[in-house]
């Protein structure tokens, strides 16, 4: 038997179901509308207010981890193992320049994306230049709750429940069945697709599961997340508190402003690519789970 069979049917999460995930991924975000749709029938709230849709995103994603966590544990799978330790006197520094590269490459990309949608479909272009990180109390009747949600949400729920599903979770269950490479690519894609800047956030997944890959550590990607996050809360902000004296069309200046993503993306490119050359793992790469199971 080869290393590659080997580690496949040494793998654990050969009897986890990825269907399953994705398929409570679908019903508890429905659950969820409902229940609060009846809740929002017996109080004064706003069903269509948008506070709704944040918490109905962020327990999404909370229980779904939870429910993985549970399906993991009857599989006798490890979480700890899973995740990982931070290794002693871990280089944050050539880390925090991935992500600043990660960042250029996904500002870039997006900036490119909806130049070349504008033109195809501009209402919804419109749509997704509108919507704003914070809220004010002419857009919800609680921007404190809101925007102290949204801070929670994405410093802390995303990367943790993100990452453990994504890199953690479908990485592994998808090598076992399809190998390493496609397991990079799928996993990537679908977080890709769930996000508005498709090209952009399947690069950060990628590049995030070649991290949780390289240190063996669930922390490390779930850091870089964070950080990656906390630009957008603070370019959020920016936008928040700037009021500008003109209006101004975004549709046209996301149009105008394309060179602006050439810029950004041949800065970030080089360092990416070569990050992603250096670090592509051989097929018969032990995964992370099994590596620290063996320690």
């Amino acid at each position: 038997m080869n290393s590659d069979s080997k580690t496949t049917t040494e793998n654990p999460f050969t009897n986890f179901k990825a269907r399953s995930l994705l398929l409570w991924g679908f019903l508890i975000p429905v659950a969820l509308g409902f229940a609060l749709g009846l809740i929002s029938g017996f109080s004064r709230f706003n069903p269509t207010d948008p506070i709704f849709g944040l918490i109905i995103g962020s327990l999404t994603f909370v229980l779904l981890a939870l429910w993985a966590i549970y399906r993991l544990r009857r599989l006798h799978i490890n979480v700890k193992h899973l995740i990982g330790s931070l290794p002693n006197n871990y280089p944050w520094l050539p880390t925090v320049g991935i992500v600043i590269a990660i960042l250029l490459f996904s500002l870039g990309s997006g900036q490119l994306f909806y130049s070349a949608l504008s033109f195809a479909a501009p209402e919804l272009v419109t749509l997704l230049l509108e919507q704003k990180v914070f809220l004010s109390s002419s857009e919800t009747v609680v921007p404190l709750l809101y925007n102290l949600l949204v801070i929670i949400s994405f410093l802390v729920v995303a990367p943790v429940t993100e990452e453990l599903l994504f890199r953690g979770i479908l990485l592994h269950r998808w090598t076992a069945k399809w190998g390493i490479a496609p397991a990079l690519f799928s996993s990537s894609l679908l977080f890709g697709i769930l996000h508005a800047n498709i090209i952009g956030l399947f690069v950060f997944g990628l590049m995030m599961a070649l991290l949780y890959l390289k240190t063996r550590t669930l922390i490390v990607p779930m850091v870089c997340h964070a950080l990656n996050n906390l630009v957008a809360v603070g370019l959020g902000l920016i936008s928040t508190g700037s009021s500008p004296t003109e209006p101004v069309n975004a549709l046209e200046q996301v149009r105008s402003n394309w060179w602006v993503g050439i810029v950004y993306v041949a800065l970030s490119a080089p360092w990416l690519i070569t990050f992603i050359y250096k670090n592509w793992p051989k097929p018969s790469l032990p995964l992370p789970y099994l590596s620290n199971a063996a320690q």
